[in-house]
């Protein structure tokens, strides 16, 4: 085998057909090695969506800020919700110029996979550098969520898209149609060092925790956003004499405050049956395509044989896409605890960072 053949490989992928809990890089979704990811009709409905959404945000954001721009509008409620939009409008367009556009290019061309050996894979709080074949040093450079690296650092194996001719690139880890982007340097990025090896629940111990972190995110956003309805509220009654905040607005707030709060309960729920619900497979059979939002999640539905023979309707609704390309390419779901009709479970790939949602009915 050549230097570069240790490195980058074109293995095809093995049925998903098992019956224990110990995963192998095939059980789990991998990109078709030697294709653009864009063969994929759902990778290129995952860019259209985030890019339409992207242009909506930007024109939503921006319109306000032209209003008051045009009529000249002032006073303090007028330029905070004038800030926020310009910010909020400026990041839509960023993300769309710097984010979506290159990924839309880079989904059309062949993925490859990168299995860096020792010496060859180094690590710097959130980057991750690998090593690349050839004769001039170059390193892919890339940060990514903790979990992603410890998956990284214990299966030394990593999908790369690209990179194109700025040097742009996206990786995934096995298990992961969402990937982070990365560049080609000449070196490694500064403070690396080789990873730590890695305990077998850390994957999962470092993703709960991702998830906590998101959801105090989110939570965080729907309050302020109900702080802002208030504050737009006010805004408009200083420039165009609409009325003042009311019980309306008032219950407004109230839901987005409510929202808040749903998510942090989910993630406890997911995270409690992690820390003490064993894994039980079933085998799965999808009725409906993967239909994804912008938002990195999506919905199907479907049919799962529980461990009686019984089948029930399994139903997927914005779960992450993580979870939902697995159950798709493997046509196997794992579920935390006894599988039981009725009731919202947590679903996953063992060993891996994806965990969701899913009710059987």
């Amino acid at each position: 085998m050549t230097e570069e053949g240790k490195w980058i490989s074109n293995v095809p992928r093995c049925h998903s057909d098992w019956r224990t809990v110990e995963f192998t890089r095939q059980r789990v979704y991998e990109p078709h090695l030697g294709e653009p990811a864009a063969t994929d009709p759902l990778e290129v409905e995952i860019v259209e969506k985030t890019r339409g959404r992207l242009i909506t945000s930007s024109v939503f954001y921006a319109f306000p800020v032209a209003l008051a721009v045009l009529f000249r509008l002032t006073g303090p409620a007028v330029w905070t919700v004038t800030a926020v939009f310009t910010a909020l409008a400026a990041l839509s367009v960023w993300t769309l110029a710097c984010r979506t556009r290159p990924l839309g290019r880079l989904l059309r061309m062949p993925a490859v996979v990168l299995t860096p050996g020792p010496g060859h894979l180094l690590v710097s709080g959130r980057t991750v550098s690998i090593a690349l074949p050839g004769p001039q040093p170059r390193w892919v450079v890339a940060r990514m969520p903790r979990s992603k690296r410890l998956l990284l650092a214990r299966e030394r194996r990593v999908f790369m898209l690209g990179p194109d001719a700025r040097g742009r690139l996206v990786l995934r880890v096995p298990g992961s149609i969402i990937g982070q982007f990365g560049r080609v340097r000449t070196a490694p990025a500064p403070g690396s060092r080789a990873p730590d090896e890695v305990a077998p629940d850390a994957v999962v111990i470092a993703f709960v925790r991702e998830l906590r972190l998101r959801a105090a995110l989110v939570s965080t956003a729907f309050l302020v956003a109900g702080a802002f309805v208030w504050v737009l509220t006010e805004a408009g009654a200083e420039a165009f004499g609409f009325p003042r905040p009311n019980g309306v607005t008032a219950v407004f707030c109230v839901a987005y405050a409510l929202l808040g709060v749903a998510r942090p309960l989910q993630v406890r729920s997911i995270a409690r049956a992690a820390r003490t619900q064993p894994w039980t497979e079933l085998g799965v059979t999808l009725d409906t395509p993967v239909e994804p939002h912008a938002t990195g999640t999506g919905n199907t539905m479907g049919r799962a044989t529980l461990p009686d023979g019984r089948v029930a309707r399994v139903r997927f609704g914005r779960q992450p896409l993580d979870l939902l390309v697995n159950v798709r390419e493997t046509q196997r779901l794992w579920v935390l605890g006894a599988p039981e009709r009725g009731r919202k479970l947590a679903a996953g790939v063992p060993g891996h960072p994806v965990l969701g949602q899913v009710r059987l009915d």
